[in-house]
């Protein structure tokens, strides 16, 4: 058994995850693509607009079968609820294998669980929800649902699939698997050995350096769904329009201008929630 770090392509005109229930679903699907393929989840995490995984499997190709499988499956929801086709055919996945040399597989691990420090979003990963930080070193156990114990059809409705489950699985009351369910604690815990030993790793992973040596000001305040949220109120209180694409070219460069004003957010952000090019969005600012 090997070790691979599986790090998606960043989408700059767009986001997966767009409220909870898709944060909960891709939760869900990435679960089931790791029972269904065989690979050990060792750490992950689901951000706006880009996914990290570590596993442990036989070989490269097993971690590639499971992205595919996951990204298949997300694919289909997004089709579904929003209509959308193909959003993410052409997404790559960067797959390394990593040695557990020099304490490579520690930093890797570290690096994974500081992104949502790193977005601002929160101040530990254990303050994440669509990452499993709070799984490891730690006496606290979400309470859920197990799956054996909930009829095929309560399953289907909750999972959108028919795919085999683990049988040891818990469901939350959020309507997602636990990740303490499938995460293989265990496994990392023995790589840090102690809760000190992995805090370290943590405050000194290259994520976490990003966060001590940035400006706060450069650094977004809010979560890409939060302005999201800001930016189809403006549309409506200004616009009278129910979604975006509704807008006129001009009312879409005075929803850029207002969302900037309200939010403080970079133009990559911006681009993501307006699914519009990063030079649109420069180019746009530009004018102010």
């Amino acid at each position: 058994m090997a070790y691979y770090f599986l790090s998606s392509s960043h989408l700059e005109d767009n986001i997966w995850f767009k409220d909870d229930e898709d944060y909960a679903t891709g939760m869900n699907y990435f679960a089931i693509a790791s029972h269904r393929t065989g690979v050990k989840v060792m750490v992950f995490v689901l951000m706006s607009n880009h996914v990290h995984f570590m596993l442990m499997c036989p070989d490269g190709e097993i971690a590639i079968s499971f992205y595919t499988l996951f990204k298949n499956l997300y694919s289909r929801h997004m089709h579904r609820k929003y209509g959308t086709r193909r959003f993410l055919r052409d997404n790559k996945i960067d797959c390394q294998l990593i040695l557990p040399s020099d304490e490579h597989l520690e930093k890797v691990i570290a690096y994974i669980l500081m992104n949502p420090v790193a977005a601002n979003i929160c101040l530990y990963p254990n303050g994440y929800r669509w990452g499993c930080g709070n799984c490891f070193f730690s006496d606290v156990r979400q309470k859920g649902k197990a799956v054996k114990a909930m009829s095929i059809r309560r399953l289907k409705c909750i999972l959108h699939t028919e795919l085999p489950l683990g049988t040891k699985w818990e469901i939350g009351d959020d309507g997602f698997i636990l990740p303490e369910s499938f995460v293989r604690k265990d496994l990392v815990e023995r790589i840090f050995r102690t809760p000190r030993r992995m805090y370290v790793f943590l405050r000194n992973s290259s994520k976490a350096r990003l966060v001590l040596e940035s400006q706060p000001a450069l650094l977004p305040s809010f979560r890409d769904q939060s302005i999201q949220a800001v930016a189809l109120d403006i549309a409506s209180s200004l616009f009278r329009k129910d979604s975006l694409e509704e807008l006129s070219e001009t009312q879409m460069e005075r929803l850029v201008f207002e969302t900037k004003r309200r939010c403080s957010a970079d133009i990559g952000q911006l681009a993501r929630v307006l699914s519009l090019p990063p030079e649109k969005i420069a180019e746009i600012l530009s004018r102010i």
